[in-house]
């Protein structure tokens, strides 16, 4: 590397490390393309070495996010009866439809059990391709302040997340906005989610999991854990290393129509990577739609949520997915005239879930409430 480099790492706090990149978003804003070009050359470690990256000095304040966790854990304390006031519409869309679902109402591996979370999905209506794609939010009428308790910060990580896309088209060789036209008036969902004790769930089985491996299904997703580790992280395989490998052969959900994919073949390292619990950092995944307009060059992050702490885990994710209504396809400059995927539309309300059209079939009932495929 060249002494001035070198220089760059040192002044900038861009240390050389065999752990997960750590970006810090003080040096992309105010640094020039030197400093820019080195952060993208972490944002290419990470998905090439690890499937995540850090955010450190991010910007949102003290008193967004304390707003949010707040309301958070006042929602998720309500009766139940006040949170099913909110239930999302399982028949709009199984994933991210916006609104509440209880434990075990998901189940995000179909090769495993039901997850242990409750959620609450947001949306951020970006013009007139989201105001109505999953449906207006449905605030809860116990917590009338709740949705100026949690837009500012889902508006904050989102402005955060496109700043991050400039990174990652650098890191594959693009301009910075060399994602902007797929993400046009993109799919914005911040998700609430609360990780129960296993004490507190009935009849648990020491097999169930937080939550489920598996793939985001669009751009990026940005993640803070506010109050304890969980999050795991099987790392994309690199071909020339020893060890084990795992190949995941298709999503746990796909469809012809929409993101979720069967064809992305990934290979993955066979161990699971814990991610580092700090309340000032963000954690930073990739999607499977990212995978596919990169042509492969970005692989889509494997994860899962193990916890069996004392108390309840809370976190909070921002997906910033691609515009729903567009087709994702690799990009020719990526591609070079050997695309690996063929086009799909970005959007997601056609996914359903194999298990439940499998279920359906066989016994003629829906898969965990979802009744209509």
């Amino acid at each position: 590397m060249a002494l001035f480099e070198l220089s760059l790492l040192t002044c900038c706090g861009l240390a050389l490390s065999h752990s997960a990149p750590v970006i810090d978003l003080t040096h992309w804003r105010t640094g020039g393309s030197p400093v820019r070009g080195l952060i993208a050359e972490q944002v290419a470690t990470a998905f090439r070495e690890h499937g995540f990256f850090y955010v450190r000095n991010h910007g949102i304040s003290f008193e967004v996010t304390e707003s949010t966790d707040d309301a958070m854990r006042k929602f998720f304390d309500l009766p139940e009866e006040d949170k099913y006031e909110v239930e999302a519409d399982k028949s709009r869309s199984m994933k991210t439809a916006r609104g509440y679902a209880n434990v075990r109402d998901e189940q995000l591996d179909l090769s495993g059990r039901p997850d242990l979370k409750e959620v609450l999905d947001i949306g951020l209506p970006q013009g007139e391709s989201t105001a109505t794609y999953l449906g207006p939010n449905p605030w809860p009428s116990a917590m009338p302040q709740m949705q100026n308790a949690t837009e500012p910060y889902l508006r904050a990580a989102y402005g955060v997340a496109l700043e991050l896309l400039s990174a990652v088209a650098l890191s594959v060789g693009l301009p910075e906005d060399g994602f902007a036209n797929i993400f046009d008036e993109p799919l914005v969902i911040e998700r609430l989610m609360r990780y129960p004790t296993r004490a507190n769930v009935d009849d648990v089985d020491h097999a169930e999991l937080g939550c489920g491996a598996h793939y985001d299904f669009g751009g990026l997703t940005v993640l803070r854990q506010t109050d304890a580790p969980g999050l795991q992280v099987m790392p994309p395989a690199n071909p020339h290393s020893d060890g084990n490998h795992v190949k995941v052969e298709q999503a746990p959900y796909s469809t012809v129509q929409g993101t979720f994919y069967a064809d992305l073949h990934n290979d993955h390292t066979d161990q699971w990577v814990a991610v580092e619990f700090d309340t000032d950092l963000l954690v930073v995944t990739f999607g499977e739609a990212l995978q596919r307009i990169t042509n492969g060059k970005v692989q889509a992050t494997r994860h899962r949520v193990v916890h069996d702490g004392v108390t309840a885990r809370h976190s909070v994710a921002v997906f910033v997915d691609p515009n729903p209504h567009k087709e994702v396809t690799p990009m020719e400059l990526l591609a070079e005239g050997r695309a690996k995927y063929a086009p799909r539309i970005a959007g997601h309300k056609t996914v359903l879930l194999a298990a439940a059209v499998a279920m359906q079939k066989r016994l003629g009932v829906g898969y965990l409430g979802f009744n209509k495929v």
